[in-house]
């Protein structure tokens, strides 16, 4: 993953993503923080990361940006309602347009692999400047505060003049 220079992250990512991962199995995070309609089809599949996309990458996104408080990596998303098969939020490098798909394992096939996403042709850019307060229960459970780095990170857009 290439890194911009100056990025300093305030939190380990590599830690990060084994915490997500870690938290995508917990029952008491899954039921206060994700659809229940399909709940038992994804537990029974073992896609447990189904259903965090976006909770996923919006903690991501709001966790690590650069000092200024600009993003490192924006929320990009693909919907039913843009004519596509599925529902899905990944992120995309801004300085590189590389993807981090946080999520990746919740497309298996009947075989047991994982699909490939042809990211950089698919979904349009999304905003993180609202408060997601599904994503701040679930960084909660992570010991994060996510809403008051959601409420500082929306002070420097402010500051810059955005």
């Amino acid at each position: 993953m290439t890194l911009p220079q100056g990025f300093k992250p305030l939190h380990d990512m590599g830690k990060t993503v084994y915490r997500f991962r870690q938290a995508f199995q917990n029952p008491n995070i899954r039921i206060k923080t994700i659809s229940q309609k399909y709940e038992q089809t994804r537990v029974a599949q073992g896609r447990y990361s189904a259903g965090f996309c976006g909770i996923a990458s919006y903690t991501w996104n709001h966790l690590f940006r650069m000092p200024d408080g600009s993003e490192v990596w924006r929320m990009k998303m693909i919907s039913n309602d843009m004519g596509y098969k599925l529902n899905h939020v990944w992120l995309e490098n801004v300085f590189t347009g590389e993807p981090l798909d946080l999520t990746f394992d919740q497309f298996i096939d009947a075989h047991g692999r994982c699909l490939e996403l042809p990211y950089s042709e698919i979904g349009e850019y999304v905003s993180s400047d609202f408060l997601f307060q599904r994503a701040c229960v679930f960084a909660k459970h992570l010991g994060i505060q996510l809403d008051g780095i959601v409420v500082e990170n929306a002070l420097h857009l402010i500051a810059r003049g955005r």
